[in-house]
């Protein structure tokens, strides 16, 4: 195989390489290692930039809360995908394993909750630390998902689900 790209055949839902596929996962880092990637990017540039922080009564509190809704998303929208036999990382192995387009629980309101869960909880981080150029931090991962992660996704499940899943994304935002 060599360096040859890995790509999906949704119709025999099998893995093979090929020149003229149109969908793959660009994704070679689980999200999970981005988040504290970022994470800890966002705790070197308060580290060294640290003109940028702000004061806020009780940033204990409000982040522990941003905190808290974070893992409350990504823990409710693992249990809605659980509950439904289907895998959390629909990527290039795992999706002989999709079963189910999951529409309902968290997923009625963002088509990907787990990621905004991270989301939240790099907010929650920057709100902990006090300082604004945190945000640099959020971007970098919401882009990096999105782009890496979550298109790639969006086009493997329109594969698979067709119909079904475009009447969903046209009802749902992709984050919020």
């Amino acid at each position: 195989m060599g360096n040859q790209r890995q790509y999906f055949d949704f119709p025999n839902r099998t893995c093979r390489t090929a020149r003229h596929r149109m969908v793959t996962m660009d994704a070679k880092i689980p999200p999970d290692i981005i988040l504290l990637g970022c994470g800890t990017l966002i705790w070197l540039l308060v580290k060294y930039l640290p003109g940028f922080g702000f004061e806020i009564g009780y940033h204990a509190l409000l982040s522990g809360m941003i905190f808290l809704l974070g893992f409350l998303i990504i823990f409710s929208a693992k249990a809605t995908l659980y509950k439904h036999r289907t895998t959390e990382r629909p990527g290039l192995h795992s999706l002989p394993r999709v079963t189910a387009l999951v529409t309902i629980g968290v997923y009625r309101f963002s088509r990907n909750p787990i990621y905004l869960g991270m989301v939240l909880l790099l907010i929650g981080w920057t709100v902990m630390l006090m300082n604004w150029i945190g945000i640099i931090g959020v971007v970098v991962f919401a882009g990096f998902v999105t782009k890496f992660q979550i298109i790639p996704e969006e086009k493997m499940l329109d594969h698979i689900f067709g119909n079904e899943y475009r009447r969903y994304a046209s009802r749902v935002r992709r984050w919020i």
